[in-house]
């Protein structure tokens, strides 16, 4: 008799179920709802609110309401991007580097285009946090990954508790594997394929679909094509 394993809890969120929000300054793609988009079938997975694919049009900004605390992390996609609590305190955020910063609620996330013509494009994700004193502080951290390294690379090392989340990044070439260790019991794991093609878990996505997976302490991955681009979060899991 043939044992049969057992595959981990999970839900996949693909790319073209993503909400679109569209004007001439700004395409917003949410995998999640988010601000005025509500969506029975894409509530909040445990403390992670939002993962939003954010374009912007040459000079333009948009202001992003914090309706409860949340701890926010901006990842250019396509060159730069101004990030900051305010217009005022802005930094610019490029490609290979990732801003976060805690906003409590009733705060605001400013991004700005600030190239004249070209588009930029970021993820910014955004992960709930425990009422009480938060500080608003920002910081930039910058990553490598323009080359396969085949592993998953922690973004925020030296954290620690810090943060109410942790990230990790690889860029993988075809077929390679890599297992990913969540560092506590009781926590959930959000894959987002950011470019190419995984198997997640036992399940196939593509660039833009998302992996949400709980019960575990250990994520298989595996990488169907050259220079696929992984992004783990690791959250509180659904109570």
């Amino acid at each position: 008799m043939h044992s049969v394993m057992k595959q981990t809890p999970g839900k996949i969120f693909l790319a073209e179920q993503r909400d679109l929000l569209e004007t001439k300054s700004f395409r917003r793609y949410c995998t999640f709802q988010f601000g005025a988009y509500t969506n029975e079938h894409k509530v909040p997975f445990g403390s992670l609110l939002a993962v939003n694919e954010e374009t912007l049009a040459g000079g333009q900004a948009v202001a992003l309401p914090a309706a409860a605390t949340a701890c926010v992390l901006v990842l250019p996609l396509l060159g730069a991007v101004q990030a900051g609590t305010s217009l005022a305190d802005a930094t610019r955020v490029a490609v290979e580097e990732i801003w976060v910063a805690t906003l409590p609620a009733g705060g605001t996330l400013h991004l700005q285009n600030p190239y004249e013509t070209d588009l930029v494009s970021c993820l910014h994700v955004w992960v709930g946090v425990e009422p009480g004193p938060t500080p608003c502080s920002s910081q930039t951290l910058a990553f490598e990954a323009a080359h396969p390294t085949n592993q998953l690379l922690e973004l925020l090392p030296g954290s620690g508790g810090a943060l109410p989340c942790r990230a990790s990044l690889g860029r993988f070439t075809g077929r390679a594997e890599a297992a990913y260790h969540l560092r506590q019991p009781g926590v959930g794991c959000f894959a987002f394929v950011l470019a190419g093609a995984f198997e997640i878990a036992g399940r196939l996505l593509h660039a833009n679909d998302g992996l949400a997976l709980w019960d575990t302490r250990t994520v298989e991955v595996e990488a169907l094509s050259n220079d696929a681009l992984l992004l783990v979060l690791e959250v509180n899991a659904p109570a």
